[in-house]
Order: structure tokens, then sequence, then C-alpha cells
């Protein structure tokens, strides 16, 4: 009888050892597709704004995701059920697919995922470079009037200095206004002295011989110096 207690006492020693953290794992699994229903209409209300949130910080992807468990958004933006991430990496071909984080962990699910392919990444990427070397190098073009106010030149001036700033050329057309009175010579000093000193200031340059006649249709072509 005594035997018999002790053999007892022994199996449950192991099924406390062994049993009891599959059962929490199998309990946490659970909860985390339980919790998948309340969560993913959340998800997907916010989903849009992932790309944007994901790139002011540095990417998590793959090994360097510290979680035991993953969701993935697929392409439908539908969130699958809670899975492994030792199992998602394992069945990704990792020359040409990464898994990357996109939503951190919350108390009710575990880190949303998504499958990334490299060659869909690097053609986003070079297009994205393409777009804003194509936005960078456009020609913005100011007018101003000979016989201009001080507040509308200030003004002017002001978006002049911006797109420079920006790393936009810039194309800055002086002219007389059809049906407008002749300017004096006073003014057309000022604003050739004031659209000369906002270039110089903005540390601009000419980037083309000044065209026309002061006092007439003056245009100029301006952009930040290179560094």
């Amino acid at each position: 009888m005594k035997h018999t207690r002790g053999l007892i006492s022994i199996t449950q020693a192991l099924r406390h050892t062994f049993l009891a953290p599959f059962q929490s794992t199998h309990v946490q699994f659970l909860r985390y597709n339980c919790a998948l229903r309340g969560t993913q209409l959340r998800f997907l209300q916010s989903s849009r704004h992932l790309p944007s949130q994901q790139s002011k910080q540095k990417q998590i992807r793959d090994e360097d995701i510290r979680s035991e468990y993953i969701q993935i958004v697929n392409e439908n933006g539908d969130l699958e059920p809670a899975m492994k991430l030792r199992d998602v990496l394992r069945s990704l071909n990792r020359s040409e697919n990464f898994l990357i984080q996109v939503s951190p962990a919350l108390p009710d699910r575990p880190p949303i995922c998504k499958i990334v392919n490299k060659m869909a990444m690097r053609e986003h990427e070079r297009a994205k470079a393409k777009a804003a070397h194509a936005t960078k190098t456009a020609v913005k073009q100011i007018e101003l009037n000979w016989a201009i106010d001080n507040h509308d030149l200030a003004h002017r001036l002001k978006q002049l200095t911006s797109f420079l700033d920006k790393g936009r050329r810039v194309e800055i057309i002086l002219t007389r206004k059809k049906g407008k009175r002749a300017p004096t010579v006073e003014e057309i000093k000022n604003v050739m002295d004031s659209v000369f000193q906002a270039t110089k200031e903005a540390d601009a340059m000419q980037i083309k011989p000044m065209e026309g006649e002061p006092g007439k249709h003056v245009t100029l072509f301006v952009k930040k110096k290179d560094n």
C-alpha cells in the first residue's frame, strides 16, 4: 500500500511538472484566439495608418520579434488566427520573404505581423524614391508684380524661402500686370533688392542668367546651393 501511495505521489509530481506548463501555454493560446474577434475590428479600422507608423521607427523583423505567438495580417487586411512565430518563420522562403511586425502586442492579443516580399519591397522603395526625386526637382513658380505692396511682397518671399528650404527649384517672374499703373523706379529697385536678399538669406543661387528687363518682365531661376 505504501509503495502504491509513493507511485501515485510520483505520478502526480510528473503531471504537475510536465502538464502544467503545457496547460498554461495552451490556455494562453486559447486566450489569444478568443480575443481575436474583439480586436480584429479595432485593428482593421486602424490598419490604414500602419505603414506610416512603421516608417517612423525601426522595423522589427523575423527573430527579433519578441513573442512566442503572432497574428498575420493577410493581403485582404484580415487577421489570421494566432500562430507560433517559429512555425511561421519555418514556413517562409527566407530568400524571398521576411516577416515584419506592424503592430506591437497588447494585453488581449499577440503582436500583428505581415509577410513582405523582398522584391516587391525593393520596387516600392525605388518608386517612392523616384517620386520624391521628381517632386524635389519640379520647378515651383512665384509671380510678383512690380507695384506689389509690402505685405504681399513679404508673403511671397516667405513662400520663396519655404520652397528653397525644401530643395525645390523656383522660377521667379517679375512683371507688370495689365491695366495696372506703371511702377516707380523705387518700387522696381525695392522688389529686385528684396528678391535678391531673400535668395541670399536662403543660401540659394541663380541657375540661369537673368532674363528680361527690370520694370517690364524679368525671369529668375534659383535653387539652394549644394552643400
